[in-house]
């Protein structure tokens, strides 16, 4: 038998998944009858083509057939089992897919959440992550695969259909993939077929032969006579004949789906009373196991009644063994369910209720909701479970959620447009989120939920934020008193208050306000609050923020734990960023791969590469590589999210020209005021006291590079004069600096000292890392009588911190590759090539399996390999050229 997959689970997109989607039902002996040249029939097809397509209607025993083909699979094949429901998508396939591989570590280069996350996207996105995953499926050590798409019916939505179309098209030889149906799926299967690389078995080849059907007859003691009749009013039909056979009465002239419905009713009705009502109130489960059962209302005969069905055969199947569970054929449990709506309506949408309630997986769960007519505690629950969905679906998977939902009642119900908010929000779509909350206000207001009315303006207020419409942002916050509220609105309400200081250019206030909201996130756990309190680098560079931010980092971390979702990507991020601004270079570039690494490996964040680039950026400035700065912050620009429109554009246009005027390229510096100039002219709140300061800097610095000094000079002590806003990414301390400079090559060394030595009072470097090469010639100066002898020392303490950082970053850009493994990294590879799983590596170095994936993918990276194989012959070839246990 080949190997199966187990009970092992894929991170936390697994979790809103029914396990028993991904286990292959367990052939029952004594219940099935031999068909060996079916069964001939199946295995010479998986030898000889590509694809398999079982194809017909319900009742025909695919699913058994294909239950009965495993058990003869080949030892050394891995066979991965996905069984689809009706409104399964893109998504869930690939949740299903994930999973059912899991047992035989693929070398993912990238998270299946990130692949999932990049096909969700739609278009030529879907080809990359079918792509992806199929590379993986080649890299994997195993002899031969088989992945069975049962039920592939249920599949109608065009990208689940081009990523099949893909796979089929670009399955490697070693694999093969059954698909069984009840109808053919749209896909394009016609080249197969005329390539010879598709086998098809329908009706015809599965229907019972006349001689089966004799054969059965005679077990069930009917002579030759009945069963030659039992044929033709069957015709071969197996679900048909099997009811037939235990139906007890005289047989219609012939058997079809209503036909079906009929017989089922008459086995039921001859059944125990206490199973028969057994079988209708548990039908709203879509798998049956004793506590689920009792879960739902039954009593303490819960497994005795399974046992009987089990039994009896009543179109059951055994989906798994602890705990025992069975599930219904759809065809019984589907007359079950219309037996129960007719004779116990309002029991029947309260059991869809309750088993709603047991549900784990989040469509299922939903879909029974809405079948009882209760779209509002849906959506109520989908809002509560929003910032796990988020992590577990992706922002494109909980939209997804959203539009299952009936299209009038989605638009009347605020709940959903707040989810929808919370997925645009994440995808960067500022506009379209901020809309969904403005109709959220409507909506509550006209309900009279004060509550859902203040949460939607706290999140309104911050999306106006984002967009520069301040004023807008302004009145929503005025009614909100974070000191006066508690709970989500006052982390909110901080939240927004944060933001609007800092988009204001009151960046004295932001650091206070930021860390009211830290003290405040502290006395919690939630994922939601942490995730969406995440701060950004302008934020990060506000004076004083240092403190505020190690807690904050501290914090996330311990409510991440040793989780694998995108926020530590942010998290780490956001450390970066604070250790940049305090001088610690090394530390930040180390954390910033860390981030950068973890992005890769759950796909595309647009926000982690946005902050990535300009830290980048900045570290290559610092590094002398001018060039490369500068390019970064073009392609930064480029990359420009429309969601957030010409506010998010300025910002970027901003910090583009400032690193223009850094790296001395006069040219761009002048194209960047130009265009900051066109932008702002959009823009309704540039004319807000003071938003207009930060250009002062970028004009004092054009002059001094057209030799203008008087004028720099002139423009440097306006923008200091100003205070506080004109600090947009530290740029006060920058200004200082080079006002000193200017000075002193002036001979003014009083004035010098004067300019310099409010930057020195500061705690940490912040601005000073923008001119690097002055902060190390301001050090190297003599300030006695000039300075404070210990703002001297912290300048010097600052220049040492930056000068070995230089090197160090440079240093580490030319190691050679195989010195960059970290130990651990070593200590998995050794795992690897001593031939153990993923899983027993887990194990082994009490790391989780996904921590342990992640290994695999760095490795792999970092040597330019392509599988495990590969990464354990690189290992034994090192070692034998070294001493035991070491890297060279």
């Amino acid at each position: 038998m080949g190997r199966r997959c187990g009970s092992a689970s894929l991170s936390f997109a697994a979790m809103a998944l029914a396990h028993t989607k991904t286990r292959a039902p367990r052939p029952r002996a004594g219940l099935l009858l031999p068909r060996p040249a079916l069964l001939a029939a199946v295995q010479q097809a998986l030898d000889a083509h590509r694809v398999l397509l079982l194809c017909a209607p319900a009742g025909y025993g695919k699913t058994a057939l294909l239950t009965q083909a495993l058990a003869d699979v080949p030892g050394d094949w891995a066979v991965a089992w996905v069984a689809l429901d009706e409104g399964d998508d893109l998504g869930r396939l690939l949740d299903c897919l994930f999973a059912a591989l899991e047992p035989f570590d693929p070398p993912w280069r990238t998270a299946p959440e990130g692949l999932r996350d990049t096909a969700l996207r739609g278009g030529p996105e879907i080809v990359t992550a079918a792509d992806a995953m199929l590379n993986a499926l080649e890299a994997c050590e195993v002899d031969r695969g088989l992945i069975v798409l049962d039920d592939v019916h249920h599949l109608v939505d065009p990208a689940s259909l081009q990523f099949l179309d893909r796979w089929l098209a670009r399955m490697g030889e070693r694999w093969r993939l059954v698909l069984s149906a009840r109808h053919e799926p749209a896909l394009r299967l016609a080249r197969l077929r005329a390539t010879g690389e598709l086998a098809d078995l329908g009706p015809a080849e599965l229907a019972l032969a006349r001689s089966e059907v004799a054969q059965l007859a005679q077990a069930a003691g009917l002579d030759d006579s009945a069963a030659a009749g039992l044929y033709e009013r069957c015709q071969g039909w197996p679900a048909g004949l099997r009811l037939a056979l235990g139906a007890g009465q005289r047989l219609p002239a012939a058997i079809d789906r209503a036909t079906f419905d009929y017989l089922a009713a008459e086995v039921l009705d001859r059944l125990e009373p206490g199973l028969r009502a057994f079988l209708l109130r548990t039908s709203v489960l879509h798998e049956l196991d004793a506590a689920r059962c009792q879960a739902l209302g039954e009593d303490a005969h819960a497994a005795q009644w399974l046992a009987e069905m089990e039994r009896l055969a009543l179109f059951v199947t055994v989906v798994d063994l602890a705990p025992h569970t069975l599930r219904l054929h759809q065809l019984f449990r589907d007359m079950l369910q219309q037996r129960l709506r007719q004779e116990q309506p309002d029991l029947h949408r309260q059991l869809l209720e309750r088993a709603a309630l047991l549900e784990t997986d989040a469509l299922r769960r939903q879909g029974l909701l809405l079948a009882a007519g209760r779209p509002e505690r849906a959506a109520e629950l989908l809002l509560a479970d929003g910032a796990l969905l988020m992590n577990q679906l992706g922002a494109q998977g909980l939209l997804d959620l959203t539009r299952r939902f009936d299209t009038a009642f989605a638009e009347s119900n605020p709940e959903l447009h707040r989810v929808k908010a919370l997925s645009l929000w994440v995808l960067w779509e500022a506009q379209q989120a901020e809309w969904h909350l403005s109709r959220a206000e409507s909506l509550f207001t006209a309900r009279g939920d004060e509550a859902g009315l203040r949460s939607s303006r706290a999140h309104r207020s911050i999306l106006l934020i984002a967009q520069g419409r301040l004023h807008e942002a302004e009145a929503l916050l005025r009614d909100l008193d974070p000191f006066a509220l508690s709970g989500e609105l006052r982390r909110l309400t901080l939240l927004g208050r944060t933001w609007h200081a800092l988009e204001s250019c009151r960046f004295d206030a932001v650091a206070p306000l930021f860390d009211a909201l830290v003290a405040e996130l502290l006395q919690q756990s939630s994922l939601e609050a942490w995730y969406t309190g995440s701060p950004a680098p302008r934020q990060i560079s506000c004076h004083g923020m240092a403190p505020a931010m190690d807690r904050w980092y501290r914090g996330a971390m311990q409510v991440l734990g040793d989780r694998p979702l995108p926020f530590g990507v942010n998290a780490h991020m956001a450390q970066a960023w604070n250790l940049f601004w305090q001088g610690r270079l090394v530390e930040s570039q180390q954390l910033l791969a860390r981030a950068e690494a973890d992005a890769a490996w759950f796909g595309r964040l647009i926000i982690a590469r946005n902050h990535g680039q300009a830290l980048h950026a900045l570290l290559d400035l610092i590094a002398g590589r001018h060039e490369s700065a500068l390019h970064l912050m073009r392609l930064r620009l480029a990359e420009h999210v429309p969601g957030y429109g010409a506010w998010g554009e300025w910002h970027a246009t901003f910090f583009m020209s400032r690193m223009a005027a850094a790296c001395g390229d006069r040219a761009a510096l002048s194209d960047g005021l130009e265009r900051l100039a066109r932008v702002g002219a959009n823009l309704s709140d540039l004319a807000m006291p003071y938003r207009p300061r930060p250009l002062l800097g970028l004009q004092a610095q054009l002059a001094a590079l057209d030799g203008r000094r008087g004028e720099a000079i002139a423009a440097w002590r306006g923008l200091l004069a100003d205070g506080e806003s004109g600090d947009l990414l530290g740029q006060l301390n920058e200004a200082r600096l080079r006002l000193a400079a200017a000075l002193l090559a002036g001979g003014d060394r009083a004035g010098a000292a004067q300019a310099l030595a409010p930057a020195l009072a500061r705690r940490e470097p912040g601005g000073l890392m923008w001119a690097v090469p002055l902060l190390l010639q301001m050090a190297a100066e003599d300030w006695s009588g000039l300075l404070d002898a210990a703002d001297v020392a912290r300048l010097r303490s600052w220049a040492e911190g930056v000068r070995p950082a230089t090197v160090a970053m440079v240093e580490a850009a030319a190691a050679p590759v195989d010195e960059r493994l970290s130990q651990r990294e070593a200590e998995v590879i050794a795992q690897i090539a001593a031939g153990a799983s993923n899983k027993h590596i887990a194990r082994a170095l009490d790391l989780s399996p996904h921590t342990v994936k992640r290994h695999v993918a760095n490795i792999l990276d970092k040597l330019g390999l392509n599988s495990r194989g590969e990464a354990a012959a690189w290992w034994r070839d090192r070692q034998a050229s070294t001493r035991p246990g070491t890297l060279a």
